[in-house]
């Protein structure tokens, strides 16, 4: 049987990628550009605001800095650019465990 994880639509095509092709397909410059397209939809509903994009450490990373965490439980800005920029907050991500069966005796 192969191994690996099925590539969906194609013909039971798969793929593994072992630890350090993980590390090297995140810190890679196509996921670096596609966090950047994303936070630049969010940093243009924040005047002001700036972004801030690294590729060092484990995985590429994407900021929209501005202010500081009292301006924005003061304001909710960057919270509603959030929204504006297609982004969903307060949705249910983990799924509920399955309950443990009864011992019968």
């Amino acid at each position: 049987m192969a191994r690996g994880s099925l590539i969906p639509g194609t013909q039971n095509d798969r793929v593994k990628l072992n630890f350090k092709g993980m590390g090297k397909l995140l810190r890679g410059p196509q996921i670096a550009k596609e966090l950047e397209g994303r936070m630049r939809r969010v940093q243009s509903a924040i005047p002001g605001s700036e972004l801030q994009v690294l590729t060092n450490g484990r995985r590429a990373r994407a900021k929209v800095l501005y202010g500081s965490d009292f301006d924005e439980a003061s304001t909710g800005a960057l919270g509603r650019a959030l929204d504006l920029a297609g982004g969903q907050r307060g949705v249910r991500t983990k799924t509920n465990k399955p309950r443990a069966r009864k011992a019968t005796s």
